[in-house]
């Protein structure tokens, strides 16, 4: 073989060598995708399976707060036969008119917490003053306008309670016009869940029998929240409140 055939031969040997190289190149690169694809699959299936887990977790979290809380509201309900069922009541109204307010609300789930245990401080108001079956003396009254205070200080111990929930137990007895208690808030210096709240506990506590009066018609108890708007209530509240469906006299 001359050597101008010998070096034509060898370019194609070389060409053909070039060309085996990059089909294995590409296998092996190819291969190396698939490798990797199945790692990125492997490490989004794990993260999806810690992220359910965690979910089950916070669910579960979720859920014994929930079942605390009502177990406890509960229990503080059994000292006061006369408003029994009361917790549960306002607390199902206030989420319902929190939410024609502003949705948004609700994705906090202190704000039913709050609504639950708006009177915890009373478990430390005297058996003789919370049971009376008459009206308060003005001492009494001074003790028994203790419990926002005492409330906030039992909630404030727990981590899960201190921020809206601490707000509708320390501020729902407040007024809008300054008039309330216990730090005499005013107009929109009082949290907006202690606003709502406040409707909806004087609703509820008018149209059920206390034991030194009878309970409301919900028309005329509906008449004396919207007297009191400006000054005891918000009145954007109020407006709220009475176009809510819930509260309106059967026709």
């Amino acid at each position: 073989m001359s050597k101008s055939n010998w070096n034509a031969d060898n370019g194609q040997l070389d060409g053909l060598v070039g060309q085996e190289g990059q089909a294995v190149a590409e296998d092996l690169a190819a291969a190396q995708a698939l490798r990797y694809a199945e790692e990125l699959r492997t490490l989004y299936a794990e993260e999806r399976k810690q992220r359910r887990t965690a979910e089950r977790t916070l669910e579960q979290l979720g859920d014994s707060y929930s079942t605390t809380v009502r177990a406890l509201a509960a229990a503080l309900e059994l000292r006061d036969d006369e408003t029994g069922g009361h917790a549960e009541r306002v607390t199902r109204l206030a989420l319902e008119l929190a939410r024609s307010i502003d949705p948004g609300l609700l994705d906090d789930p202190q704000l039913e917490y709050g609504f639950l245990l708006h009177d915890l401080g009373k478990i430390g108001v005297p058996d003789s003053i919370l049971l009376k079956p008459g009206p308060l003396t003005a001492r009494e009254r001074e003790t028994m306008r203790d419990h926002p205070i005492l409330g906030e200080r039992i909630v404030a111990r727990v981590p899960y309670l201190r921020g809206t929930a601490r707000h509708v137990v320390a501020a729902h007895h407040e007024r809008w016009d300054g008039e309330g208690y216990p730090r005499r808030l005013r107009a929109l210096g009082i949290p907006q869940c202690a606003r709502i709240f406040a409707v909806v506990d004087a609703f509820d506590a008018m149209t059920n029998e206390r034991p030194y009066r009878a309970a409301m018609k919900s028309d005329r108890a509906m008449a004396e929240i919207e007297r009191c708007s400006g000054s005891q209530f918000d009145p954007l509240v109020v407006e709220a409140f009475l176009s809510l469906q819930d509260v309106r006299p059967a026709a």
